[in-house]
């Protein structure tokens, strides 16, 4: 049973889905929060050529292996709200990506490079799609 399988699709109220509002802290609280194994790789895998995206600095570049990936969706329209991303280098080091979902389609894209677990911790920090990705990350990393 995966991460996403815990949780129950929530029936909310039926609203006006033909306009896309703000996204509010009370969406984050009701969202979705889906693991994504089909869009990650092994790291018996050859090493990929990966680009991360960031908004305001230069896309980081460099070839590994996405190793976590979770998102979090919106439970009334399954609109996405944001998603973590968690790479390996072949020079073993990690490359972390955020992109959340800010009003009306508007996308937001931060990405580091780091070296270690407490680093990855300290980007992505302790919120729900966070814990996620370290109920992911603690699964894959046990095959290493």
């Amino acid at each position: 049973m995966g991460f996403f399988d815990l949780f129950s699709k929530g029936q909310t109220e039926s609203g006006n889905s033909a306009g896309l509002a703000k996204v509010t802290e009370e969406d984050h609280k009701n969202a979705i929060i889906k693991e994504r194994p089909d869009l990650c790789k092994k790291l018996s895998d050859l090493p990929a050529d990966e680009v991360v995206k960031r908004d305001g600095k230069i896309d980081i570049t460099f070839k590994g292996w996405q190793i976590c990936n979770v998102e979090e969706r919106h439970n009334k329209d399954d609109r996405r709200l944001g998603y973590l991303k968690l790479f390996k280098t072949r020079n073993d080091k990690f490359v972390c990506q955020r992109m959340t979902l800010i009003d009306n389609e508007e996308k937001r894209y931060i990405a580091a490079t780091v070296e270690d677990f407490p680093a990855i911790r300290n980007f992505f920090g302790e919120d729900s799609l966070a814990q996620a990705l370290y109920v992911m990350l603690d699964r894959v990393s046990k095959e290493w």
